[in-house]
């Protein structure tokens, strides 16, 4: 982190003694780094899981072979700046000059990259448009915050906690869903916080506390059908190197099973199934026709109608159909207030779900009310999953899984010298200026 980001996200003390932690994890070779990215890769291995590092380019530049041979094993390498500098500072002109250099970077190293995740979790809409256009799947930059157990942190730790929220401009996974969405081409995939830097250095948990953080994040998302896009950085693997354990482990016990994907795979999917459709359609008095046009790992859910099925959660099963009749009393489709906003049908597509605009409430297996143009993603859903059906939905995830998680962690340096020049490389005008000499 440069300086100047350092005291904006921690404060003087909090920056001073970070600096004096973090120095202590790297060597003036990349030895030290390569032991703990070797640690990391085989806690995964052991569960076939595959991470997604973000790497800054220059590092990349450094240490081309050392990183490429990781690539090789698996790992998927995603952008993470030409410079570990703060884009949301950054104009469009700016960002498309310095990630199109870094994309070249990852390039002559054999690397190949289809994501961006920008550094401190900072980003801006002209970010997103210089992705667009050179061609990115995926960002993943967007912070969302879960409760964390700890209800009442030390003074200092929760100061340093409400300071990373706001740095990482984070949102609250109670209010949204935490999933991927598509926006104009672009994948939007959720980081979620507490990441490892907050549970370390900011609220200074036991490795069983970090454990039991994560292991609550796991859980909730796994009832709520949400991504858990695991946080850790490398250099902080040793520290919460059981924390990983105990989560992934469990991840891999859970069922409905979750599906454990790197962060390009994910955004594979979610683009494939932005393809899929479901339609609905009358076809006299209390009978319709319900088409699915999907891949065949497209996980399709009934509630409430009389169909070939199996068991999966809760009240919703499984089907197998792709084309059949059903007699229901209402339709099975989600119902919306003509006074709900535009913008809530289009978060109800992009659910799996399709919805109809109409004010009778009593005639779909499910309805929605929006008053005002203030809503919560969660309280939509809430009303959805509350409802008894009749209901059809293509789910957010392949092959009956349930929810989904990434293991990802920002490769900002992996020597001494790169995490000492990190506030020169991206001092203005420069800012992301950086070249190789």
């Amino acid at each position: 982190m440069s300086l100047a980001m350092s005291l904006r996200g921690r404060g003087a003390l909090g920056s001073a003694a970070r600096t004096t932690v973090v120095l202590s994890r790297f060597g003036l070779t990349a030895r030290a780094m390569a032991e703990r990215l070797d640690r990391y890769e085989a806690i995964l291995s052991e569960l076939a899981i595959r991470p997604t590092w973000p790497a800054t380019a220059c590092v990349v530049a450094r240490h081309p072979a050392l990183l490429r041979a990781y690539a090789e094993r698996g790992a998927e390498l995603a952008l993470h700046g030409l410079v570990h500098g703060d884009h949301r500072a950054l104009d469009e002109k700016t960002q498309r000059e310095t990630i199109a250099r870094a994309a070249d970077i990852f390039d002559r190293a054999g690397i190949a990259a289809s994501g961006f995740r920008g550094p401190y979790l900072r980003y801006n809409e002209a970010t997103l448009a210089a992705l667009r256009e050179l061609g990115l799947r995926y960002h993943s930059s967007q912070a969302v915050a879960f409760p964390i157990l700890e209800p009442d942190p030390s003074g200092a730790c929760a100061t340093s906690y409400d300071l990373a929220l706001e740095l990482y401009g984070a949102q609250d996974a109670r209010r949204v869903a935490v999933r991927p969405r598509l926006d104009r081409g672009l994948v939007d995939i959720p980081v979620a916080i507490p990441d490892d830097e907050i549970l370390v250095e900011r609220l200074r948990l036991t490795p069983s506390a970090a454990a039991a953080e994560w292991g609550n994040i796991l859980a909730l998302t796994h009832e709520r059908g949400d991504l858990f896009v695991v946080q850790l950085h490398p250099e902080r693997i040793l520290e919460l190197r059981a924390a990983l354990s105990a989560t992934l482990r469990d991840a891999r016990r859970r069922q409905p099973c979750v599906l454990v994907s790197r962060l390009d795979e994910i955004a594979a999917w979610w683009l494939r199934r932005s393809r899929f459709s479901l339609r609905v359609t009358r076809g006299g008095a209390d009978r319709y026709r319900i088409r699915v046009e999907a891949d065949p790992d497209a996980t399709v859910l009934v509630r409430g109608l009389e169909v070939a099925r199996r068991p999966w959660h809760g009240a919703d099963a499984l089907s197998e159909l792709r084309d059949f009749e059903v007699e229901a009393r209402r339709m099975p489709v989600v119902g919306v207030s003509r006074r709900s906003p535009e913008a809530v049908r289009d978060f109800l597509l992009e659910e799996g779900l399709p919805c109809e605009v109409s004010d009778e409430r009593h005639a779909y297996g499910a309805y929605v009310d929006v008053a005002g143009p203030a809503w919560a993603e969660s309280d939509v859903l809430d009303s959805v999953d509350g409802a008894p059906g009749p209901l059809v939905r293509i789910w957010r995830w392949p092959s009956g899984a349930r929810s989904a998680l990434a293991v990802t962690g920002d490769i900002d340096a992996l020597t001494l010298f790169d995490f000492l020049v990190r506030s020169w490389e991206t001092r203005s005008p420069a800012r992301g200026g950086w070249s190789r000499s």
